[in-house]
Order: structure tokens, then sequence, then C-alpha cells
């Protein structure tokens, strides 16, 4: 009797292919078959279980069913585009998807691949090409970070966003878990995460037209889990905060030195970090500001050699750095390893001029391999510098694309939104 059951089990699925009445009877039939075969032999139930799926009405398979943990750790490794996908799969997807706990640790994943498959650059360039309007056109396309070090033939993708027109001069302020800043002459701020296409206009930050410029920074304050923009406008130096949580700007203290016009804050470690003018020589000087405390205080240099004449300030993989320059006959990195210790000051890498009459500066660095090649901004261009070979290489671009790079901004993808208010409380 036993194997005659084994023998008919495996028949079922295709019984329950009739009328609705022959497959609530077979599925009785083989419920009532497990039951007893249950009774006389408990392997032979995992036997026939395991031979026997269940089908839908259309015949095919469900799903094999995962603990909620494994899904969690499964998904958390996905690119984001592939998880705007799978939010269809089920309403369960969807909802951990868009969870605030999932989105935090997705990111913090991404940030911490060392091969950068989710990092990428985003650019701006600046037309040349003449146009019916006046003044240059700005750009801003992304690229992905690891083909820059191991192909020499870039793809890029130009991003969409609001209030984009090609007589306006965009500006990339910075980038923090995903999101990007920019602002459209000035006046404009948007919060952009270029991969999930979601932006958000910010309020008018209320600085009447008047002699001057504004610059602007943003970060992220993990003391109250928020994301702010700072605008600081000169002549006064009059600052103002915004957070995305209260969607309001207000006035905070006012800005203890003078910034430079082109010069956006760097977000390292919840502050925000600006090369300024101090002295009266008008030296450079690095100045920082406390999201949190919202404080103000100077930050101590690099122990630089005699001879340097320029100085910038910028982010390299998530520390403070400057690249100083030696009258054009080399360059050097250095990185605050421990934000605020003047002794975590490192030079990273020295890097020679190339031998050529009117050769552009060395600007800011954008990246480093795992290899040490590092990633810069040389002039209007963009280059790569093997420290090991002493050798330089320059990805090439489409020439319908770029005509010259002013900005360079590395930005991980991420499912953070900055419409998504519940993100952020």
């Amino acid at each position: 009797m036993e194997n005659q059951n084994q023998e008919s089990t495996p028949t079922q699925p295709n019984q329950r292919l009739g009328s609705p009445s022959q497959e609530l009877h077979s599925t009785s039939s083989n419920e009532q078959s497990q039951k007893r075969n249950s009774s006389e032999s408990p392997q032979h139930e995992s036997h026939v279980s395991a031979q026997s799926p269940k089908r839908s009405r259309n015949g095919s398979f469900p799903p094999p069913l995962f603990p909620q943990e494994i899904i969690f750790e499964i998904l958390s490794n996905l690119p984001v585009k592939s998880l705007l996908r799978f939010r269809c799969v089920s309403k369960s997807w969807k909802s951990l998807i868009a969870d605030n706990i999932f989105i935090k640790k997705h990111l913090k994943r991404t940030q911490n691949d060392p091969e950068f498959s989710k990092k990428r650059v985003l650019i701006n360039i600046a037309d040349i090409a003449p146009r019916t309007q006046p003044g240059s056109t700005i750009k801003s396309c992304s690229l992905t970070l690891k083909s820059i070090f191991e192909d020499p033939n870039v793809n890029t993708t130009e991003i969409e966003y609001p209030s984009k027109n090609e007589s306006h001069s965009d500006w990339i302020v910075g980038s923090c878990n995903g999101l990007v800043c920019i602002t459209i002459r000035e006046n404009t701020v948007l919060l952009l995460n270029p991969t999930l296409r979601v932006s958000k206009r910010l309020p008018d930050i209320g600085f009447k037209k008047r002699r001057g410029y504004t610059v602007y920074g943003f970060g992220f304050d993990a003391s109250v889990d928020d994301y702010k923009v700072v605008g600081v406008f000169s002549y006064p130096s009059i600052v103002k905060v915004y957070s995305l949580r209260t969607n309001c700007w207000r006035r905070i203290q006012d800005f203890p030195f003078e910034v430079f016009s082109n010069e956006a804050g760097k977000h390292v470690d919840g502050t925000l970090n600006w090369a300024v003018f101090s002295g009266q020589d008008g030296d450079f000087s690095i100045v920082s500001l406390d999201l949190a405390q919202e404080t103000y205080k100077e930050v101590t240099q690099p122990c630089f050699a005699d001879g340097v004449d320029e100085r910038t300030l910028g982010v390299l993989d998530g520390y403070l750095c400057v690249l100083c320059s030696y009258r054009k006959l080399y360059a050097e990195v250095w990185v605050m390893k421990e934000y605020g210790k003047r002794e975590s000051w490192t030079k990273l890498v020295s890097i020679p001029y190339l031998p050529y009459e009117r050769s552009e500066m060395f600007l800011t660095p954008v990246s480093v391999s795992k290899s040490g090649e590092i990633l810069l901004r040389y002039g209007v261009n963009i280059l790569l510098y093997n420290p090991k070979k002493n050798m330089f290489r320059i990805p090439m671009f489409p020439y319908d694309v770029i005509s010259y790079i002013s900005q360079a901004e590395v930005y991980e993808e991420s499912l953070v939104s900055p419409t998504a208010v519940n993100q952020h409380r």
C-alpha cells in the first residue's frame, strides 16, 4: 500500500489542470494521503512534499519561502536600480525596500564597498560651443568610478533635474549619502538623488539681491538624523541653515572670515569646511562649522614645506584633504586621517607637474583606487596619476558631451530620498 501511494503522488499536479471541482477533490485526496503517510513513515512525508510542490492555477510553482532576515541580507547587497524593479514583486518587498532601517543598511554597505561598484562621479561640464544666448552652459553627467580606473573610454549619462536651463550656470555644492545639492544662479537650491531621479526644491533663502555673492555647503547632522544646507552671504557675512526635517531656513551666527567666491563647504564628520582668507595678509586658512553645535573653529593645517604657492581644499574618500602646489614643480596631497587632530595629517602622494611650458594647475583630488592610483582635476580636465609607475593617463570622454570640466564630485547610489520626510526623523 505504501508503494502505491508513492507512485500515485507525482500525478497529482496534472489532475489539478481540470475543472475547479476536480482540483478541490484532488487536493483533498492528496491531504488525506499525506496524513496517512505521516502516521506510517515520517521520512516518507518529507520525500513526498519535496517531489510534489503545489502549483498555482496557471501551472507555475510559487517562489520559495525564505526567512525575512535572509531576504533582508540579499536585497541590501543589490544595486538601487535592481531594488527599484523588485518593489513590484510583492507588497512585503515594497514595504521592506522603503523601510528606513533597510535604507540605512543598504547605504552603509554601499559606502564600505571597496570595489566602487555603487559609487559614481558627478561632473559639471561647460559647453563652449557658440550659442544664441550669452554665457556658458553647465551640464551634469555621471560616470562609474570603477570604469575610470580600468577603462580609458568613459561613458557618461546626463543627469536631469527641475529648473535645468542651458542659459543657467549650475553649481554642485556637494554630496552626502547619495543626495546631491545643486544651486542654480546662487538663489535656487535643489536636493537631488540622481539614482532615484527624485528632487526637492528648497524654499527661497531670503537673501536680498545686493552686492556680493553666496556660497553653500551641504552635509548630514547625525545628532538629529537630518540633512542641512548652509548658505553664507558675503558683505556682510550672513549665514543661514536649512533643515530638511523642518523645511525652512533660519539665521545663525555670522561667518567669521571671508570665503572664496567659488568655494563650497566640504562635508566631513558632521562639519562643513571652507578655505578662507584670514589675517592682514589674506593667508590661506581652513574654517569649519559644526552642524550640530553651530559653532566655528579653525582647522590646523599640515606642515607644508617652504615654497607653497597654491592650495586647494577637498574631500578624498571621506577625509579632509589639501592639495598644495610648489611653483608648478610638484604638488602634494595631504589627508587628515582623524578629523580635528593635527598629528593625523598624512602626506598621501607627491605628483610631478607635466613638463609643459603652459601646463595647467593641479586642482582638487577626486578619488583614489585600491592600488593607489589617484583621480584629480587638472585645469579644465580630469586625469589619473599612478605613483608606482610615475605615469599619467587621461580618461577619454565623448566629445559631443563634454567640452571642459568645471567640477567633479563623488557620490554613492542610495535609496535616500529628499522628499521622504519620515527617513529623517
